[in-house]
């Protein structure tokens, strides 16, 4: 009996062993494979250690049998590797999964934009390639006037500029209580400057502080650009920070709103250039060099040259360009490329400007060098940016019906396509032939017309203008039925992308107060919320749980804090409803 049992368990065991191999080719089939780079954060301290990883991630369904890996090309320039090492485990299954891991832990011991290298990893003798990316090393961060137990501090990374020289203000909180993050309010206005705001991309780190630890992190970084010089306040900044409370099932979270101190900027006027050089609106540091696409060309070809300035400031200020071509030369406007980017080391690219210009004349020609005046505020001092001089060799014969900026005897000329034609002088003028038209029938009857279209005209304007009440009146019957379609999409993702989820709820609730208050986009705080509800004699604790439910799934979007879905959707749908039978 048992030897039967074990022939046919060996009979069934070959049946699967051979689905298995066939399943598992079939699905491997089915499935594709991609490189990965991922680093935890984007800004780093001088000394911090952090950690990048390489992943060959799997998309779909797949089946790995004994694979082989390999890695090569990790040379990390101006980082230390302080340890790495392949993760030994490998997944079988089904979705987005990473079946290859390989991690390093580096720190930086200078300031700088540092370049985390892209790696080719192998499997089976195939190659997936990963993507580069940037870090940022920075001094280590003097932390001063941390008093008390939650704080929001703007930081500049320098402590005084020239108008037109970029200083970035970090946006750093503090808490001594355990936080599960932190909220902008709004986004602050910075008047006087040009801004370009940076969300961080860092981890929240524990420090200890005059004896005190404190949980702290980055939200935001802001560039900002000074477009005046003088004395420039800056914006408070004020957002919640999320303290939670309690333990396990107890546990509750508590939005605490702080704000940053009053702070102010001197900003230093450029000085007077040099006798002999012009004022620059351009400050930084930048070369210039010029692109020709051919030395020798013929009559009527056309040429271009490039002119590229590069290098770190305000590039976004540099407008205009201009190249003195000979006479013999008829020019096209010149276009402008802007390869101009801003991240944490500041404002750098390039900016090219393009000529092409028409040879009339043969001969050869000498372009002058192209010459800018730019700032350096490091220096305190002007510097001129010069190309070299460019020489073209024309061939062939004039053109004929060229050359339209020099005529013969002096008089000017008007120019039609490709023909000259002098402008004739007039001896003598003459009134024309009166014409039939004047005082006839068919102008009165066609002024009349026109006035009867004017009255109709602003007759119907003005019954538009009447039916702004009707288009309010629709914004508002409207207001439901868009939260109840975003409710209706972030049911199906119950079970799906959490930020999505929460995403459209907080949607649907704000999309609603938006139609049914008649506020506009900017106005959608807390503040103005509490007020219009208030004035419509909104009770006060469903004005409260509006607020929190809004709250909560912000809160559930950007910090690790677990709310069960299925309540939040029951409390949106709730407090829609309620306000739904309250508002008029």
């Amino acid at each position: 009996m048992k030897s039967n049992w074990l022939t046919h368990g060996k009979h069934w065991f070959g049946i699967l062993g051979m689905l298995l191999i066939f399943f598992s080719q079939t699905v491997l089939a089915n499935g594709s494979f991609k490189g990965v780079t991922e680093v935890d954060g984007n800004e780093f301290e001088i000394g911090e250690e952090f950690i990048v990883t390489y992943k060959l991630a799997a998309e779909g369904s797949y089946s790995l049998s004994n694979p082989k890996f390999g890695l090569s090309g990790a040379e990390f320039k101006g980082l230390e590797v302080i340890k790495h090492g392949q993760d030994r485990s490998f997944s079988f299954g089904f979705g987005d999964n990473a079946v290859f891991t390989y991690k390093y832990i580096l720190k930086g011991s200078k300031p700088g934009v540092f370049t985390i290298p892209a790696v080719t990893i192998q499997m089976n003798g195939t190659s997936y390639p990963t993507q580069s990316k940037k870090v940022a090393i920075v001094k280590k961060i003097k932390e001063t006037g941390i008093t008390g137990d939650l704080i929001l501090q703007l930081k500049p990374n320098k402590s005084t500029v020239y108008v037109g020289e970029p200083i970035r203000y970090d946006l750093h909180w503090y808490s001594s209580y355990q936080a599960k993050g932190f909220q902008l309010k709004e986004l602050p206005k910075f008047d006087g400057f040009v801004v370009k705001t940076l969300e961080s991309q860092t981890k929240t780190k524990i420090k200890t502080i005059n004896g005190k630890k404190f949980l702290t992190g980055k939200s935001y970084s802001f560039i900002l650009t000074p477009i005046k010089p003088g004395k420039i306040e800056l914006p408070v900044v004020k957002g919640d920070i999320y303290l939670t409370t309690g333990r396990g099932f107890f546990q509750q979270t508590e939005a605490r709103e702080i704000s940053s101190q009053k702070l102010s900027l001197q900003v230093k006027p450029l000085p007077a250039p040099p006798n002999g050089t012009t004022g620059s609106s351009i400050v930084g540091k930048f070369k210039l060099r010029t692109q020709l696409d051919k030395k020798e060309l013929n009559v009527n070809d056309a040429v271009t040259i490039k002119v590229v300035v590069k290098g770190s400031g305000n590039l976004n200020a540099l407008s205009d360009v201009s190249i003195d071509y000979p006479s013999a030369f008829e020019t096209l406007p010149p276009t402008t490329k802007n390869n101009v980017k801003t991240d944490l080391s500041g404002i750098h690219g390039s900016k090219t400007f393009e000529f092409v210009a028409i040879p009339r004349q043969p001969g050869t020609f000498t372009i002058p060098p192209v010459t800018l005046s730019a700032f350096n505020p490091q220096k305190k001092e002007y510097y001129n940016l010069k190309s070299s001089t460019i020489t073209i060799k024309v061939n062939g014969s004039a053109s004929f019906d060229a050359n339209p900026y020099v005529s013969s005897g002096g008089r000017d000329v008007e120019i039609q396509g490709s023909d000259i034609r002098y402008i004739n002088n007039v001896e003598k003028l003459s009134t024309e032939k009166k014409s039939d038209y004047t005082n006839s029938f068919s102008q009165y009857l066609l002024l009349a017309i026109s006035l009867l279209t004017f009255a109709l005209g602003t007759f119907v304007f003005k019954k538009r203008l009447l039916s702004k009440s009707e288009i309010k009146s629709n914004k508002r019957a409207k207001a439901n039925r868009i939260a109840k379609k975003y409710l209706k999409n972030a049911q199906k993702e119950l079970n799906g992308d959490k930020n999505k989820f929460y995403e459209l709820v907080d949607n649907a609730l704000n999309n609603y107060l938006l139609g049914k208050l008649m506020i506009e986009q900017s106005q959608l705080k807390q503040e103005t919320i509490t007020e219009k509800l208030k004035k419509q004699q909104v009770k006060e604790s469903l004005i409260k749980e509006t607020l929190k439910v809004s709250n909560d799934c912000k809160m559930a979007r950007f910090s690790p804090l677990v709310l069960a879905p299925d309540e939040m959707l029951i409390k949106a749908e709730k407090v829609i409803n309620e306000l739904e039978n309250q508002l008029t």
